[in-house]
């Protein structure tokens, strides 16, 4: 049986997506993959059904299903352990504190991986009245940007936060050090689309879930794969470290995103992680 490719968006294509095809586990033409340039870009396109799914951070269909439009968005897989973050700084900023009244570059100011921003910022005694967060893309846009001097600081993952180190600019603050269940992102559907679209998103989960396995006896044949796509050296651990055990949403990792979305004060977090996840299509070998 002829499968429909999956039409899928993401900011960069997600680590174990590249190994996937490296290693025959999955085929290009799985998939009708684009990029975007946004999260806001990546909601327009599921409320006008230009996409079957996405790539995201799992925290923004909290702020998605409360938008007018779609309101059934699931996830279905983590396809990162976690996206390591970095919250990098013009020259001149050595700690948190020094964002005081600072311009910090955002995807979006009250979903995705900006919420952790904004817990890490409270933490250090900064109100979101005392800095501007600046809607300035995806993270590559937020990385020409802040080299070019639009902004203070920006979270950058790999390889981008490498590439920043190297243009001069200062590491402030690592999410990961201070949540290490932090997740990376998942994969994001619409549940009255499930159904519809299980037979193309079992076949590519499945050539996931098998990467993952891979993984575990071969990572310097990973690495070959990276290298030979063109990723940067400096940035290949990392990338590395970001691909899962499981497919399955770590639960610690979502009911962390819930606590911080409610510990800033934003809506969405009377969310638990059953009206959250659809993990039906996965091996239920949950860590």
């Amino acid at each position: 049986m002829q499968i429909t490719p999956l039409r899928v968006m993401w900011f960069v294509p997600p680590t174990i997506s590249v190994l996937a095809e490296g290693w025959g586990h999955t085929s290009a033409g799985m998939l009708q993959a684009s990029r975007n340039q946004s999260s806001d870009e990546q909601f327009e396109r599921f409320r006008t059904n230009a996409i079957d799914a996405a790539v995201t951070a799992m925290d923004n269909i909290m702020d998605w299903n409360l938008r007018a439009g779609p309101q059934d968005f699931r996830i279905v897989a983590q396809v990162e352990r976690t996206t390591p973050l970095s919250l990098m700084a013009r020259a001149g900023c050595s700690v948190l504190p020094d964002l005081r009244d600072a311009s910090i570059l955002v995807d979006a100011p009250d979903n995705g991986f900006v919420v952790a921003l904004r817990h890490m910022l409270a933490e250090a005694g900064l109100a979101s009245g005392s800095y501007a967060l600046i809607p300035s893309g995806g993270v590559k846009e937020r990385f020409d940007a802040l080299l070019g001097g639009q902004g203070d600081a920006t979270l950058l993952g790999p390889p981008f936060d490498a590439m920043a180190l190297q243009a001069g600019l200062v590491r402030l603050a690592r999410v990961q050090d201070r949540h290490p269940e932090f997740p990376g992102q998942g994969l994001v559907v619409r549940a009255s689309a499930i159904e519809r679209l299980r037979p193309a998103l079992t076949q590519w989960l499945d050539g996931l879930a098998r990467t993952c396995e891979r993984m575990r006896s071969n990572q310097d044949g990973a690495g070959s794969i990276l290298s030979g796509a063109g990723f940067p050296e400096i940035a290949l651990q990392a990338m590395l470290t970001t691909v899962p055990s499981s497919l399955v949403p770590a639960r610690r990792g979502v009911e962390l995103l819930i606590r911080q979305r409610r510990e800033v004060g934003l809506p969405g977090a009377d969310n638990n992680y059953e009206s959250l996840v659809d993990a039906s299509m996965l091996r239920q070998d949950a860590p």
